[in-house]
């Protein structure tokens, strides 16, 4: 079984599938021509916010679920050094519902809590990861999950994956005004971005499995 992260992203994928299926019914009411393709723009555009929201959950998820296993492998004491700062400065600043004294018998929860605000944001403030390209997810990876560049574990490398971020950004700032979005666009764009989500899952998985003892995965590899 590959990560709940990854299944929870097959599931925010539906709604994106829906969009194209939606566009192909009403471009093509009789199932040939193409005319009224820039009327549906809204599809397109509702597409490309989707999908890049998938791909912002999926990484904040996996962040979490990554680093919860390795709490769960650990104690605070053989927790990966960048991991372990990551909570105690956490904790000791105050932020967490736990101590220091706490800490120890409350690993797993207080590193989800740390995760979380540093990819959700504090509760009920501001914050958080909200552009999910390379620059911003390579120190996160790196802090928690000791991956000190998860971009080098793209085929594809960085580019297209932040320009597609970069997609998203003119949409939800401009909203209609934003650039018409070609329904080949999306389509491509849920590919490429199903496939940066594969290569990240069973990167983690063999990596992952490496900074516990006995070496475990924390979830299976998936075929592409």
């Amino acid at each position: 079984m590959p990560s709940e992260s990854f299944k929870e992203f097959q599931q925010n994928l539906t709604d994106v599938k829906r969009l194209v299926s939606l566009h192909n019914n009403l471009s093509r009411p009789n199932g040939t021509g193409t005319r009224g393709k820039r009327g549906l723009g809204h599809l397109t555009r509702g597409g490309i916010v989707l999908l890049c929201a998938a791909w912002e959950r999926y990484v904040e998820s996996v962040l979490e679920e990554g680093a919860a296993f390795l709490a769960r492998k650990h104690t605070l004491a053989t927790l990966p050094a960048s991991a372990k700062k990551l909570v105690q400065d956490f904790v000791n600043g105050g932020k967490s519902t736990f101590t220091a004294a706490t800490l120890p018998a409350n690993l797993e929860a207080a590193m989800i809590e740390a995760v979380r605000f540093k990819t959700v944001g504090p509760p009920g403030g501001v914050g958080g990861l909200n552009t999910p390209k390379h620059k911003q997810l390579k120190p996160l990876f790196d802090t928690m999950l000791c991956v000190p560049d998860v971009g080098t574990q793209w085929s594809n490398g960085t580019t297209p994956i932040d320009d597609f971020v970069s997609a998203r950004g003119e949409v939800a700032h401009r909203g209609g005004q934003a650039k018409y979005v070609h329904f080949a666009v999306l389509t491509k764009a849920v590919v490429l971005v199903s496939g940066y989500v594969i290569e990240t899952d069973n990167y983690l998985s063999d990596h992952l499995r490496t900074l516990v003892t006995p070496n475990r995965r924390p979830w299976n590899r998936q075929t592409p």
